[in-house]
């Protein structure tokens, strides 16, 4: 057995982070625990700091269920919905089948695993999902875990509550790790302790692998016995983007630690380049990155990646030299306007797909048509009175986000809220119905009496038919002469 998993913190007093940060989490779990409703938590910060472990200690101190989905689930709209949203809006039963209710405190806590790489695309529309979601302030408490809380959009990060991680120093680690050493029964020198924390570099799941990869099996471990190289640490962009514009120490070594290929890094230094450069310098700086952009063109063009390294060197050393000093003060580097345009643009495309979806599903017709129908209901919508709008949009399901989509914000709200208020559905359900169908249950009814009179009818004819036949004679049969 792993002992990252062997030894995760049960309680959360288990957990090691900053006091503030177990602070700030214990409070708003006891604010739900009151009653309260409260945003979801976002817990930000990189690997190996204890995220999802505060997470799961969390819940069982506070005695809560949890459900889970990492990313190694998919989690694209319709999952998310199905099992984010089911779970954030039920109530829920424990293992021995008692109701565990909002109401009392018995909660379950939702937990969303590197919700930061939702927007992938076999996680098509997942963000939205979630979004919609959050802004519903469901009954059951939500965690959601990121490492670049940042390539999440801004409406996300306005529902939510975010609390950042830092990376653990060596002492705190080398505490943990003294720990594990005890319950396990091996002997280890403070300065093997000491030195598989520095060579961790803040994380601590790292830390924890590399002590069982030396003391598994072994009743001490000695200075000697350690034999692992320096462990290469993913660094994070925004670190790196210092790096480049605020000092002349050479970057381009470690470009290659970043999790970034060539292609998204040069977007990240081209968007912030105006952030720190003007003038002579912006102009030189942007001739840098188009000659990186070139090689990057070629690599595509002719697959020959050694040129890599020149792009690599271009964009990071070279636009490093542009400078003669530093801006001084801080700088808040933005991720590439491009991404936001794209995502807005693929979440409008899914959106409007989603909307011809069910145009074509209940108006019984292909896309092509539904796509035709589409520029119609547009128009009905916006200029119609609430209450047709609200029993059309009821009709085809539509939901306030696809209103807003389709027709202008404010009247899309004046129709979810008729909608809503009135509890307006499609015309299957029979609450609908009641209201156009009138008097025909009562013709229905007339009409099965009828269909029975008429049966009983052809049965008297049946049998008066065969009463005949019996009584028949030959000569009746032959007919006389």
């Amino acid at each position: 057995m792993l002992w990252v998993e062997k030894y995760r913190p049960q309680t959360i007093d288990d957990v090691v982070a900053e006091r503030q940060v177990i602070q700030k989490v214990v409070s708003w779990a006891e604010r739900w625990k009151m009653g309260e409703r409260q945003k979801p938590l976002l817990l930000a910060g990189p690997p190996g700091v204890g995220k999802t472990s505060l997470a799961l200690a969390l819940a069982n101190t506070m005695g809560w269920e949890v459900v889970e989905l990492n990313a190694s689930d998919q989690r694209s709209w319709d999952v998310i919905n199905r099992i984010v949203g089911e779970g954030a809006f039920s109530e829920t039963i424990s293992d021995d089948g008692e109701l565990l209710s909002s109401r009392t405190g018995r909660l379950k806590l939702i937990i969303l695993d590197e919700v930061d790489n939702v927007h992938k695309k076999e996680d098509a529309g997942g963000e939205g999902a979630l979004l919609r979601i959050v802004k519903r302030r469901p009954p059951q408490p939500m965690i959601l875990i990121a490492n670049d809380p940042y390539s999440l959009s801004a409406d996300l990060r306005r529902e939510v509550e975010m609390i950042s991680f830092r990376r653990l120093n060596k002492n705190q680690i080398a505490k943990v790790l003294e720990r594990i050493c005890i319950r396990e029964g091996v002997r280890c020198d403070r300065e093997v302790l000491k030195l598989i924390a520095e060579n961790s570099g803040g994380d601590l799941r790292a830390a924890i692998n590399d002590l069982q990869a030396v003391a598994e099996g072994r009743e001490s471990v000695k200075p000697e016995d350690i034999v692992t190289g320096k462990r290469t640490q993913e660094i994070d962009i925004f670190r790196f983007l210092q790096k480049v514009f605020k000092t002349k120490i050479p970057a381009h070594g470690d470009a290659m630690l970043l999790d970034e290929s060539p292609e998204d890094l040069i977007m990240w230094i081209e968007e912030n380049i105006p952030l720190e450069y003007e003038g002579e310098r912006l102009y030189r700086a942007y001739r840098l990155v188009s000659r990186a952009d070139i090689f990057l063109g070629r690599v595509k063009r002719r697959q020959f990646y050694r040129l890599w390294k020149y792009s690599t060197y271009l964009m990071t050393t070279g636009v490093q030299n542009v400078k003669d000093e530093p801006k001084r003060g801080f700088t808040k580097y933005h991720s590439p306007s491009v991404w936001r345009k794209l995502m807005y643009a693929r979440k409008r495309r899914e959106m409007f797909r989603r909307i011809l979806k069910k145009i074509g599903r209940y108006s019984h017709m292909s896309s092509r048509k539904a796509m035709e129908q589409y520029h119609y209901l547009r128009q009905i919508l916006q200029n119609t009175d609430i209450e047709h709008a609200a029993r059309i949009s009821a009709f085809y399901t539509f939901s306030r986000d696809e209103l807003e989509f389709m027709i202008d914000e404010k009247k899309a709200g004046e129709i979810a809220e008729f909608i809503q208020h009135h509890g307006l559905h499609r015309v299957e359900d029979e609450t609908f119905l009641s209201t156009y169908t009138g008097g025909k249950k009562e013709d229905k009814e007339r009409s099965e009496k009828e269909k029975e009179k008429d049966e009983k009818v052809d049965q008297e004819e049946k049998k008066e038919h065969v009463r005949k036949q019996k009584n028949l004679t030959l000569d009746a049969f032959f007919g006389e002469d």
